[in-house]
C-alpha cells in the first residue's frame, strides 16, 4: 500500500498534471499517442495527469523525450495553493 500523500504533494502532483496535460495537448497528443511515444501504458499517463500517481523520474524523462522538449519544462507549475 502507497505511503499516505501529504496536501502539498497531493497538490504539487496535481500541478504536475495539469502541466503535462497542457503540453500534450498543445502538440494535438492524445494520452494514447503520448503513451506510445513515450512507451508509457496510456493508463499511466492518465493517472500522472489526475494527479493520482507519482511518475518514476525514467517515465519522466521517456515523456519529455516523446514531446521533444527539455526535461525542466514539465516542471514549470503554475502556482495555485494558497499557501503559494
Amino acid at each position: 500500500m502507497p505511503a499516505p500523500t501529504t496536501p502539498r504533494l497531493a497538490e504539487l502532483r496535481r500541478q504536475f498534471g495539469m502541466r503535462l496535460r497542457d503540453v500534450r495537448e498543445g502538440q494535438g497528443l492524445s494520452q494514447e499517442q503520448l503513451g506510445e511515444l513515450a512507451e508509457v501504458d496510456r493508463k499511466t499517463i492518465n493517472r500522472i495527469e489526475n494527479g493520482m500517481y507519482s511518475p518514476r523520474l525514467d517515465n519522466v524523462f521517456q515523456i519529455a523525450d516523446a514531446l521533444d522538449i527539455p526535461i525542466k519544462e514539465l516542471f514549470v507549475l503554475c502556482n495555485t495553493s494558497p499557501s503559494g
